[in-house]
């Protein structure tokens, strides 16, 4: 592994890891499209080591929210375990859509997610409520969605964890990114496992990203549990737009022939 590629691996691990920590989420959102531009991977093993490395950015991440106090193993495994069936549903799919395709799926996710971050009211207080049976299906079914996301487009559920956290089990903001690391350590597991099957990981980058990445993580779960949360969403957002708009103009491209 040259220098170059060493140093580019090392910043994308670096950003993944702060926003990981920051904002509940595996860090996919920063990884894949990341991967894309400067290491130019194609979309499905960009998205297949962008899983490798969440399985340690999340596990490092769940970590240090277990000592704020913030994470909820009960809420987590009920979005957690219907992910496992979606990361299986969605690495499944994956492998059936044009690639180009995929980037202009998941320019439209983060365009989604930024939106949804501008038009929320910021943090909520809750510290969760009665799990009767509705409210545990409709978890179930946010699980469900999270993991055939990140078996897609390789990101860590967190898009989808972090409001059903909020507006079904009804969490705190804090609480909710907390949880949705926890959950989503074995969805990201499982998809790298499957990926790795189908001959997409690339484990060495996978393996080294994620690791760079821990200190990022670490540092962004300390500011998560100290900043403002509406600072966050809003700055987050404006990035997710910028990614968005890089890689819908490559998903419009046309394909490249092949001899």
């Amino acid at each position: 592994m040259d220098r170059r590629r060493t140093g580019a691996i090392a910043g994308i691990g670096t950003v993944a890891g702060l926003f990981s920590g920051l904002f509940g989420v595996g860090g996919g959102v920063v990884m894949v499209p990341l991967l894309i531009l400067l290491l130019q991977m194609d979309e499905r093993r960009a998205t297949s080591t962008s899983l490798g490395a969440i399985v340690l950015i999340a596990s490092a991440a769940t970590l240090t929210q277990g000592a704020y106090g913030t994470l909820h193993v009960t809420e987590g495994l009920l979005v957690g375990v219907p992910a496992l069936l979606g990361v299986l549903s969605g690495t499944w799919l994956q492998q059936r859509i044009p690639a180009r395709r995929v980037s202009l799926i998941f320019a439209v996710l983060l365009i989604a997610v930024a939106i949804s971050m501008v038009l929320s009211n910021g943090d909520a207080d809750g510290s969760g409520g009665d799990l009767d049976a509705g409210r545990v299906a409709l978890a179930a079914l946010f699980g469900y969605a999270a993991g055939v996301v990140s078996g897609l487009l390789g990101v860590g559920g967190g898009t989808l964890f972090v409001p059903g956290l909020i507006y079904v089990l009804g969490l705190g903001h804090v609480d909710a990114e907390a949880t949705s690391l926890l959950a989503m350590v074995p969805m990201s597991l499982l998809g790298a496992w499957r990926q790795h099957r189908y001959g997409n990981l690339e484990l060495r980058t996978s393996i080294t990203m994620g690791l760079l990445a821990i200190p990022g993580a670490l540092v962004g779960v300390v500011l998560a549990n100290a900043l403002p949360v509406r600072v966050l969403e809003i700055g987050f957002a404006l990035l997710l737009v910028y990614v968005a708009q890089r890689l819908g103009r490559r998903g419009l491209q046309k394909e490249p022939e092949t001899a």
